[in-house]
């Protein structure tokens, strides 16, 4: 679709720019041998498009493809008439070329019998040649898109079929280290936690590139619905309350008395600020405090969590959201971590048309302030 619209384009303008009846545009298959019919403006909707067309056998599409353009003032009385789309009298064919080489032609056809200038074929041939570079951008943009929605399946199938192992491996540590299979001496306890900490962070890593892959690839991302964000906020801030009173971390949450209405979906913005909450509770010392607000700000939706723990390094705010980035600090403090939380929590906010800023200062603490634009704004 994208290609289309962008030789359709093409076609429209060269129309609109050397004002003739119609214009057409034709691109060459990977093998250099066939042209197609991929877009055209003024002619019938089913004329050439989708046709393949023998470069060989194409006097016109030949010689424009050999860098020479091709002029047909009457077709009544020149050899290439039957190249042209009923109905039609006169022609201008030229070359599209991009770096890598020619991509296929541009045509423009008149009803009735036209001279073309010299002016002509230049103004087409600078147009053509913008036409080759946004074709080739096109091509080149929807192969990363390919390659970014391929590797995104791949980490999620990938991470999908660790997760069964893990678990069990994680019941089983602990079984032992509860001592179902025989007493333990304090060697092997100490062995057994160090075990158990390790499994926690792969089911950790596993999670993030989970999340990680869902947030990329289009067919897996959660669906996205009119949803008020006060009430899946305040789930996660009730939820992670036991684990803040075990660090000794008082978590609090501000309210909002409106409803913000958002486009997003509860899933998302569960993990957005479970993740958030988490990273805030672990890098925040006993006897800190971590706090949720919920706010209308400028007629859009603003949730801020702030703590007052070991706070992030100014050279480090830059990369804070790249995959497996993590802070210079902290290795202050006896955390584990994978660096893809924060690059989550980005992927969602953005699928749902927010955006997240981030200030910090060294051992004074952190906000994460995520906005989300009103459904109303959207139409709604």
């Amino acid at each position: 679709m994208e290609l289309y619209q962008t030789v359709a384009r093409l076609a429209e303008k060269a129309r609109k720019v050397l004002q003739v009846d119609s214009a057409a545009v034709y691109l060459l298959d990977k093998a250099g041998t066939h042209l197609r019919g991929a877009a055209s403006s003024g002619l019938h909707a089913d004329w050439s498009l989708g046709e393949s067309i023998k470069v060989e056998r194409s006097f016109m599409n030949r010689e424009a493809l050999a860098g020479k353009p091709v002029v047909v003032t009457d077709a009544r009385a020149e050899q290439p008439a039957m190249e042209l789309p009923p109905g039609c009298c006169s022609a201008l064919c030229v070359p599209l070329v991009a770096v890598m080489g020619p991509v296929g032609t541009l045509h423009v056809y008149t009803n009735l019998p036209r001279h073309f200038s010299e002016a002509d074929v230049e103004m087409l041939m600078a147009l053509a040649d913008l036409g080759a570079v946004a074709i080739a951008a096109t091509r080149e943009l929807l192969v990363l898109k390919a390659l970014e929605t391929r590797e995104a399946r791949f980490i999620y199938s990938a991470t999908h079929e660790l997760r069964a192992p893990v678990a069990v491996a994680q019941s089983l540590m602990r079984s032992v280290a509860k001592g179902y299979a025989g007493p333990l001496t304090d060697k092997q306890v100490e062995v057994f936690d160090c075990i158990n900490r390790r499994l926690d962070f792969l089911e950790i890593l596993i999670q993030d590139l989970l999340d990680l892959a869902m947030g990329k690839a289009s067919k897996q991302a959660p669906e996205e619905r009119l949803l008020a964000l006060n009430l899946p906020v305040e789930r996660v801030v009730l939820l992670l309350q036991p684990w803040a009173e075990e660090r000794g971390v008082t978590l609090t949450c501000n309210p909002c008395s409106e409803e913000l209405v958002v486009w997003a979906s509860e899933e998302a913005v569960g993990r957005i600020f479970t993740n958030l909450l988490d990273n805030a509770l672990k890098y925040t010392p006993s006897g800190g405090s971590v706090t949720v607000s919920l706010s209308r700000v400028n007629g859009e939706a603003q949730v801020q969590v702030t703590d007052n723990g070991i706070g992030i390094p100014a050279e480090s705010l830059p990369y804070l959201f790249d995959e497996f980035y993590r802070a210079s600090n902290v290795g202050t403090v006896d955390v584990v971590g994978t660096g893809l939380g924060l690059t989550v929590v980005k992927e969602l906010v953005h699928q749902f048309g927010g955006w997240i800023d981030v200030e910090s200062t060294v051992r004074q603490g952190t906000t994460f302030t995520v906005t989300f634009p009103l459904a109303r704004q959207l139409g709604e």
